[in-house]
């Protein structure tokens, strides 16, 4: 990693993860926390104009009154025409066309996105200038704009909707645009005259948005990942501690929510943790196939319109920026068509949710009273419960968790969906599966810090009513089995459940 790269992330990220115990490469790579504001739409009223309803207050239309006064804006062409642009803006005329065209969500694009899409770009740049395509002084201006784009200088100018146009043009041509721009800028030339650096024949040199977002995709679920890790390891450890410490502690074992067997604390504690480790052993393996890029395959994988060494030269680039060990896809027709790597790595993360999910639901069943209920575990109090019964506690973390869990199932079916959309040499729904993936990760990566220091660490096993129910159920009957032969124990349970009474009890009226 490069040593603006190492002076960037040192800034933002948090403590290094080298502690993980996996065999990915991911061990070793510094891990973001990437945020978005979430745009807010406030209803309207049925009353409103018709014509209204269609202009919701979108930073668009903060652009366009700009551009009312003339001397606030400049013209830029291209093939579709002239556009009026702010004066002040970094970003062109598709960027433009962009945000006027997909109002939809007031979703942007994560931070960690934008800042792998720079490195791509920044590699690229690099990549050409040592190849004799660009020239060195324009080379150097464009790296210095591509690492102020990194380093979130135009944060402000990279706000288009997650939901675009298909592959991910727009988010291609708004760095392509925004790193044209500020390059030129630095050899002196006025915003949009693209006099040195433009922006697809120099910043998009020997690239295509086909291979650059599922590259810059790649890279941002790369560099999330192991946090995520690291919060799933301790959650891992967590359990482990817990399942010594009532390794002793019997309970009621229950299948089909009915009294099974006897069972310890610490059994039920150790199968979680083994759970999650599999999960993240998983997420961790289905990230490495992640490592393996089409950059430099261009449009459709055929590598038209880069340099012969273009590819082996960008890999080697990346891999030396983000310190993650990268390798060329064998068919790079494939890897800009097939985004079953995506689809698989999204499954993994189901998988860690999945886990979460059966936990917290069986946590909230044990917790359940505190006086009509099973009272197993006490969890601890993080809020009142309710707004109209006083002194009322609910589950409130394990709550939240299955909420961030059913969301992240949810985000799997749509990678699923989105994967499924390959149509002749290319999917377009990259975009979609950043977007979703991302999410995935920051959530799950949250929901698992907050269950494993609110919830899991201050849990408390209620002893007493744990001793009193399974004295008072019948699962021990299991064990007569193979004395007194499944018949005869069927008897006697059915007798204990007549007569109120335990087994204990019932065998020794039988004398057995």
């Amino acid at each position: 990693m490069n040593e603006f790269l190492k002076s960037h992330y040192r800034k933002q990220s948090e403590p290094h993860v080298a502690s993980v115990p996996c065999n990915s490469p991911l061990a070793s790579v510094k891990g973001l926390r990437s945020g978005s504001k979430k745009f807010i739409h406030s209803p309207h009223s049925l009353q409103v104009d018709a014509k209204k309803l269609s202009l919701p207050p979108f930073r668009f239309y903060d652009i366009m009154k700009k551009m009312s006064n003339k001397q606030t804006s400049r013209t830029e062409k291209d093939s579709l025409g002239t556009v009026k642009i702010p004066k002040d803006a970094y970003y062109g005329t598709t960027t433009h066309r962009a945000l006027k065209n997909f109002q939809i969500s007031g979703l942007k694009a994560p931070q960690i996105f934008r800042e792998s899409l720079g490195i791509v770009k920044l590699a690229a740049a690099e990549t050409n200038t040592s190849l004799g395509l660009i020239k060195k002084n324009h080379g150097k201006a464009l790296k210095k704009a591509c690492e102020e784009f990194i380093g979130g200088k135009f944060e402000n100018e990279f706000v288009l909707d997650v939901f675009q146009a298909g592959a991910g043009t727009s988010y291609n041509m708004n760095a392509n645009e925004v790193i044209a721009n500020r390059s030129n800028e630095i050899l002196k030339a006025p915003k949009g005259s693209y006099k040195f650096i433009h922006p697809n024949n120099h910043v998009n040199m020997g690239q295509s948005t086909n291979d650059v977002i599922p590259t810059a995709t790649r890279i941002a679920i790369l560099f999330s990942t192991p946090e995520l890790l690291k919060a799933a390891y301790a959650l891992e450890k967590a359990f482990e501690e817990k399942a010594k410490k009532y390794a002793k502690t019997v309970k009621v074992g229950r299948t089909h929510l009915q009294d099974a067997v006897p069972v310890t604390f610490g059994q039920t504690f150790d199968a979680y943790r083994e759970a999650l480790k599999k999960s993240r052993e998983l997420i961790a393996e289905a990230s490495q196939k992640l490592q393996v890029l089409a950059i430099g395959g261009t449009a459709l994988g055929t590598g038209i319109n880069a340099h012969p060494k273009y590819k082996s030269q960008m890999i080697k680039t990346l891999t030396r920026l983000t310190g993650i060990k990268f390798s060329s896809a064998k068919n790079l027709t494939e890897g800009i068509n097939n985004m079953n790597d995506f689809m698989n790595f999204s499954s993994a993360l189901k998988s860690l949710a999945t886990d979460l999910l059966n936990i917290s639901e069986t946590f909230k069943i044990m917790a359940t009273g505190p006086k009509a209920g099973l009272n197993e575990i006490l969890l601890p109090p993080v809020q009142p419960g309710s707004s109209i019964m006083p002194g009322k506690v609910n589950p409130s973390i394990t709550e939240a968790l299955e909420m961030i869990c059913i969301q992240v199932c949810g985000n799997d079916k749509c990678v699923e969906m989105a994967s499924q959309k390959s149509q002749f040499e290319l999917n377009v729904f990259c975009p979609l599966i950043m977007h979703n993936i991302l999410q995935s990760i920051k959530i799950l990566t949250n929901g698992a810090t907050m269950f494993h220091e609110l919830c899991l660490e201050k849990i408390e096993i209620n002893k007493e009513e744990i001793k009193k129910q399974f004295e008072n159920s019948l699962c021990t009957a299991t064990e007569l089995v193979p004395k007194i032969g499944y018949a005869q124990t069927a008897e006697i349970v059915k007798a204990a459940l007549k007569n109120k009474t335990t087994i204990k009890e019932e065998l020794k009226k039988r004398k057995l």
